[in-house]
C-alpha cells in the first residue's frame, strides 16, 4: 500500500520518538550522532525500537537517519562512506521492523541537527543556501537509493532550508512522496521566526503533507488554524518538555500522552497524519491510534 492509498482510508498513525524508545531500552544517546550511532553499533536495538511502534499501531515508521549527515559524521571522526552505509541501513532496518505492516519514511533532519547544539529549535539564518544544498544533496541521494516508501523532512526551523530540500527532492526523486514538517513555537511561528503560514506556502502543491513536529502540543491548534494548506497536515508533537542543548536531554515537565479532545481538534483542522516525537513512547502511540480511529 502507498501512502496515498493509506491516507484515503482515514487518519494515518505515525510512530513516536525513536530516541525515547531507544533510551527506554537502556541506550545512551548523549553523543553528537544521537540515535544514528546505533545504526552501526546496535542495529538489532534499532529494529526492536521500531517494532515496538508497529505493535502499538503505527502505520508509518520514520528511520533513524535524522542525525546521520556527512558533516556530522566527519566531526565524529567517521568517513563519508560510513555515513552512506548508515543512511542505507536506516531504511533497511526500518523495513525489517515494519515487516509489511507499516510504511517506511526516510528521515531528513535539519542542518541544525548536525551541529548538535539544539539550533533546530532556534534557527540559523546565517547559513547560506549553497551550504544547505551541499549538506542535504548527498544524504538525500543515498536515502532515496535505499527505496523508502516516502521521505519525512523533519524539524525544519528555516524557510530557506525547506525551499532547498523541496527543490532537491523535485530534482532527485520527483515521483517519491514526501512531507515537510517544521519546528514551531508560539504565535504560529517557526522557531526560526517566520510565520507558519509562509512555511505552508513554501511546500504548497508538491508534498503529500505539511505540518509540524517536535513542537509543544500547546501550540498545535494555533499553528494549524493559522494557515490554509492545499495538502493535509502532518502533526507529531513532542511531549511539551524543554530541551537542554548542553546535556542533550529533555526536562520532565511534559506529558507522554495527548488528550483525545486535542487529537480530534487537530483532525478537524486538517491533520491527516498524526504521531509523536521526543517523549512519546509506544504506549502514547497506542493511545493515539485508538483515539483517532474512534
Amino acid at each position: 500500500m502507498t501512502i496515498q492509498e493509506l491516507l484515503s482510508t482515514g487518519t494515518v498513525v505515525l510512530d513516536g520518538g525513536l530516541s525515547t524508545a531507544l533510551e527506554a531500552r537502556g541506550h545512551d544517546l548523549s553523543g553528537s550522532l544521537w540515535s544514528a550511532r546505533l545504526l552501526r553499533e546496535d542495529p538489532a536495538g534499532v529494529v526492536a525500537a521500531h517494532r515496538g511502534f508497529v505493535e502499538a499501531g503505527a502505520q508509518v515508521l520514520i528511520t533513524a537517519s535524522y542525525q546521520a549527515s556527512h558533516i556530522g559524521y566527519a566531526a565524529a571522526g567517521l568517513t563519508p562512506e560510513q555515513c552512506d552505509a548508515d543512511l542505507g541501513a536506516s531504511v533497511r532496518l526500518a523495513r525489517e521492523a515494519a515487516d509489511g505492516r507499516a510504511l517506511v519514511a526516510a528521515s531528513v533532519g535539519p542542518y541544525g541537527a548536525a551541529l548538535a547544539n539544539g539550533s533546530e529549535y532556534t534557527g540559523y539564518p546565517h547559513v547560506g543556501r549553497s551550504s544547505l544544498r551541499d549538506f542535504h544533496a548527498r544524504r538525500l541521494e543515498r536515502l532515496v537509493a535505499a527505496s523508502p516508501d516516502l521521505v519525512a523532512v523533519e524539524t525544519i526551523p528555516e524557510l530557506g532550508e525547506a525551499e532547498v530540500v523541496v527543490q532537491l527532492l523535485d530534482e532527485i526523486a520527483p515521483s517519491l512522496p514526501y512531507w515537510v514538517s517544521f519546528s514551531a513555537t508560539a504565535d504560529a511561528r517557526l522557531t526560526g521566526g517566520a510565520p507558519f503560514t509562509e512555511a505552508v506556502d513554501v511546500v504548497r502543491g508538491s508534498a503529500i503533507a505539511v505540518g509540524v513536529n517536535c513542537t509543544a502540543p500547546a501550540h498545535i491548534e494555533e499553528l494549524l488554524a493559522s494557515a490554509s494548506p492545499s495538502v493535509p497536515y502532518v502533526v507529531y508533537p513532542n511531549a511539551g518538555a524543554s530541551y537542554d542543548a548542553d546535556t542533550k536531554t529533555w526536562t520532565d515537565d511534559g506529558s507522554s500522552r495527548f488528550a483525545p479532545e486535542a487529537l480530534h481538534r487537530w483532525q478537524e483542522l486538517g491533520a491527516a497524519l498524526i504521531g509523536g516525537c521526543c517523549g512519546i513512547a509506544a504506549d502514547g502511540i497506542q493511545e493515539i491510534a485508538g483515539a483517532v480511529r474512534e
